[in-house]
């Protein structure tokens, strides 16, 4: 028994000392708790908010009261009346959440008995606000028609989406898995391996070398944008090939912003080689970074669903910025932000990491 209680105690004394294994163990699992608790644990209806877009030209005096009520439903927080085109254009921006067009004469049509078509224009790009927001106005149209004449439905509601076609979440997911594999490319295949290699004395080989550094700093950042280029080639097959998703932008576009993305990460990489110390180092460093990331900048789930204390960080994210780039770019995609915001940002970013990398970055 002694023996027991003494063995005992000596592996509890080793599994201490190892701070990696605390991390994994403890501190991981309640990160990874409170991270999608915060996300998926608050009431979703009140964290809902419609902002609509209301085309009522040619619709008469009834539509007004149409209006009215909207205005009211406790989910529905905007109700801007205007021209169709004028509307759209806000849709497409992200300034509205839907655009309903009330036909012309439809208090006429409905007091004869005729079918009226209401056509309820979405962002196919944001499926949970589309599921919310047909919900909400069919339940309206059903109670303001029984209000109006209790007699059976005679409205009817025609989703349509503001894209040319509609969008699959598969269609959502992959620019995001095409995001996700660039940061790692630049995250582990980086920063991962510059400390093993400096911890195995490889860099300060390079660096005795009759090579200059400048030479071989391009010579590594190239092949690892190559890499992208070939990674990013056989996710947009697959996803082809497998899942029919239909690549709307153009293929020059697309391979410089995914070269822009890679390098961005490649960067930060090396901004991080530089201040890791050992391998266990960099590994916990790299977690640190890399789970934030993947969770928290819409590569996975719209950045809509993020509580409001959480969205400063989405914003500072090269990832958020990247992934909304490979979405518009890819499958036209609603954008999050204007392109050029996506690039100068991921420029930005490359910038920085890549001045602080020059500066600091050490070779044994």
């Amino acid at each position: 028994m002694r023996a027991f209680a003494a063995l005992l105690v000596a592996e509890f004394k080793h599994f201490f000392r190892e701070r990696m294994a605390l991390f994994w163990m403890f501190l991981f699992p309640i990160f990874f708790m409170l991270l999608f608790g915060f996300v998926f644990g608050g009431d979703s209806e009140d964290q809902v908010s419609l902002r609509l877009g209301i085309v009522a030209e040619g619709a008469g005096p009834a539509a007004e009261e149409l209006v009215r009520g909207l205005s009211r439903i406790p989910l529905v927080s905007e109700v801007h009346v205007g021209a169709l085109e004028e509307e759209l254009s806000a849709l497409r921006g992200r300034k509205r959440d839907g655009v309903l067009v009330v036909p012309v004469g439809f208090w006429e049509r409905l007091r004869a008995g005729e079918k009226v078509r209401f056509v309820l224009y979405y962002d196919a790009s944001r499926t949970t606000t589309y599921q919310v927001l047909v919900s909400v106005i069919q339940e309206f149209l059903a109670r303001s028609e029984e209000a109006l004449t209790g007699r059976p439905r005679s409205f009817e509601l025609a989703p349509e989406p503001v894209q040319v076609r509609s969008f699959r979440p598969i269609d959502y997911m992959v620019p995001g898995i095409l995001a996700m594999t660039l940061m790692q490319l630049g995250l582990f295949g980086v920063a991962g391996t510059l400390v093993a290699r400096r911890e195995q004395k490889i860099l300060r080989r390079f660096w005795a070398a009759p090579l200059r550094r400048s030479v071989l700093a391009g010579a590594l950042i190239s092949h690892r944008l190559a890499v992208s280029l070939i990674q990013a080639a056989l996710i947009l097959l697959v996803a082809v090939a497998a899942f029919d998703v239909a690549l709307v932008g153009n293929y020059a576009l697309m391979a410089g912003v995914v070269l822009l993305g890679a390098l961005a990460f490649v960067s930060l990489g090396y901004l991080i080689a530089s201040f890791a110390r050992s391998v266990e180092g960099s590994t916990a460093l790299l977690q640190i970074i890399n789970f934030p990331m993947m969770f928290l900048s819409g590569i996975f789930w719209p950045i809509e669903w993020m509580p409001g204390f959480l969205r400063p960080v989405v914003y500072v994210l090269p990832l958020t910025y990247l992934g909304d780039a490979l979405r518009q770019v890819m499958v036209g995609a609603s954008p999050f932000v204007p392109l050029w915001l996506d690039i100068a940002v991921l420029g930005g970013w490359t910038a920085v990491a890549a001045s602080l990398s020059v500066r600091f970055f050490r070779w044994e």
